[in-house]
C-alpha cells in the first residue's frame, strides 16, 4: 500500500510570511536605491569633470597658439575671427558687441578643440556634447587695460555635459559645482572697463567671454543665453 504524501513538507509560504518578505524588500529598496543612485551620480559627475578639464586644457592650448600667431592684436579686434560674434546695429550692419564677447560655437576653431578631446559625433557628423562650454580670458574690448598675455589666458569657464547635467565652473585655478560669480561682482562700471571683477582673487581684471559650445539653441548674442545661465545657476 502506497504511503500518503507528507503534506507538511509541501507547505508553501503563508500570507503573513509573504507580507514580511515584501516589507523587508521594500525597506532594502528604500535604503539601497538612493545609495546606488548617489554612487551613479557621483560617477557621472567625475566623468563630466574629467571631460571639462580636458576641454579646458585643449582650449587654453588653442589660445596659446593664437598668442604665438598674433601677440600684438589691437584692442577691439576679434581674438578669433568669426562672423557669428557680431551683433546688428540700427542699420543692420555687423558690429562687435561692447564687451567683445565671441560666439564661436560651430566654428572651425571650436570644432578643432572638440576634435582634440575626441568628443563623439552624431550620424550627421555634428558634436552633440557638451551641451554648453564657455571660457573667459582677459578682455580685448576697446578701452581694456589688460596686458596682452592676459587676453590669451583663461580665468573662468563653465561646462555642462548634457542639458540635465550639473554645471562645473572653473575659477582661480580650481573646478567647483558652485557658481563662483555668485560671490564675485563682475560688472560694467560705466567707465570703459567692461566686465571688471570687483572682488575676489581676480579683482581688477576685465573678462571677455568665448562660447565654444552652445547647444541650448539660445543665441549667445541676444542676452537670453546669459539670463538662462543665471537662472540655471540660481
Amino acid at each position: 500500500m502506497a504511503a500518503k504524501p507528507d503534506m507538511k513538507k509541501n507547505k508553501g509560504f503563508t500570507l503573513v510570511e509573504l507580507i514580511v518578505v515584501l516589507v523587508i524588500l521594500a525597506i532594502l529598496s528604500a535604503v539601497l536605491v538612493p545609495v546606488l543612485t548617489g554612487y551613479i551620480e557621483q560617477a557621472r559627475s567625475k566623468k563630466d569633470l574629467r571631460n571639462a578639464k580636458a576641454l579646458m586644457e585643449a582650449t587654453q592650448a588653442a589660445f596659446v597658439e593664437l598668442y604665438a600667431i598674433n601677440p600684438d592684436v589691437k584692442p577691439g579686434e576679434q581674438i578669433v575671427p568669426n562672423e557669428k560674434s557680431f551683433v546688428k546695429d540700427a542699420n543692420g550692419n555687423n558690429v562687435p558687441n561692447g564687451n567683445g564677447d565671441q560666439d564661436l560655437s560651430g566654428s572651425k576653431f571650436a570644432k578643432d578643440i572638440l576634435k582634440l578631446v575626441d568628443f563623439p559625433k552624431d550620424k550627421k557628423g555634428e558634436y552633440t556634447k557638451p551641451y554648453i562650454f564657455f571660457v573667459a580670458a582677459g578682455s580685448n574690448a576697446s578701452g581694456s587695460t589688460m596686458e596682452q598675455y592676459d587676453k590669451f589666458t583663461l580665468y573662468y569657464a563653465m561646462y555642462m555635459e548634457t542639458k540635465d547635467s550639473k554645471p562645473w565652473y572653473y575659477y582661480n585655478g580650481e573646478w567647483t559645482t558652485v557658481n563662483p560669480t555668485k560671490g564675485t561682482k563682475v560688472i560694467d562700471n560705466g567707465k570703459g572697463k567692461m566686465n571688471e571683477v570687483l572682488s575676489g582673487p581676480l579683482k581688477g581684471k576685465q573678462l571677455q567671454y568665448y562660447i565654444i559650445v552652445n547647444n541650448s539653441k539660445i543665441s549667445a548674442m541676444s542676452g537670453g543665453f546669459w539670463t538662462y545661465l543665471r537662472d540655471l545657476s540660481d
